[in-house]
């Protein structure tokens, strides 16, 4: 069993409401996940006693292929108060096995949890932007939010980046920042604007 055909079930057919939700959580569990081959291997136990389950108790929900006809069974030998009985130890089996199937697929999300932290903690960190970048990406934030009716006039675009260039000025000295990088984060506002006027 694959996690694929877990995602071609119809699920409007999957009964009980259990085994509806243990079949949900696993394709939230591998949406969720990046390593989706790591989450195979993992969860590869709990997919196939899904799908097993999904197989007695829903049978229609699973798309079936075109297969030759076969002769109907003689169905007219069986008793009636057996079918009874075995319905009941049925519900009752299968009732444990949801149960032990959700200890499963909850034991699977920590384990998944935890090889997700594993690889966080071994991949490269990013290194934290610096207030500089910060500012000059507020910067261009506001010179990108020039309306439409004004993105092909000069005169607009050149008060706006007159007014930019002033204020970004303004906030370097008040914070008491470096003036090379302030000439830096100018000439990426200047550059926004000239690619506008392009």
């Amino acid at each position: 069993m694959t996690i694929q055909q877990l995602q071609a079930l119809d699920m409007s057919k999957v009964q009980p409401e259990a085994l509806a939700k243990a079949v949900t959580d696993i394709l939230e569990d591998y949406k969720a996940t990046n390593d989706k081959t790591a989450f195979e291997k993992i969860a590869k136990e709990n997919i196939e006693k899904v799908f097993l389950l999904v197989k007695r108790l829903a049978p229609a929900s699973i798309k079936k292929e075109k297969r030759p006809k076969t002769a109907p069974e003689n169905s007219e030998n069986k008793n009636t108060t057996s079918k009874k009985k075995n319905a009941k130890e049925g519900k009752v089996t299968l009732n444990k096995a949801l149960e032990e199937l959700n200890a499963d697929i909850k034991a699977c999300r920590v384990k998944i949890r935890k090889f997700n932290e594993e690889r966080r903690k071994n991949a490269p960190k990013k290194p934290k932007p610096t207030r500089h970048s910060k500012i000059k990406k507020h910067f261009i934030a506001i010179a990108n939010l020039v309306p439409p009716a004004h993105k092909e006039n000069p005169e607009v675009q050149k008060a706006a980046e007159k007014v930019l260039l002033k204020a970004h000025r303004g906030i370097m000295n008040a914070y008491k920042m470096n003036t090379i990088r302030a000439e830096a984060n100018e000439k990426a506002i200047k550059k926004k604007y000239s690619a506008l006027k392009d």
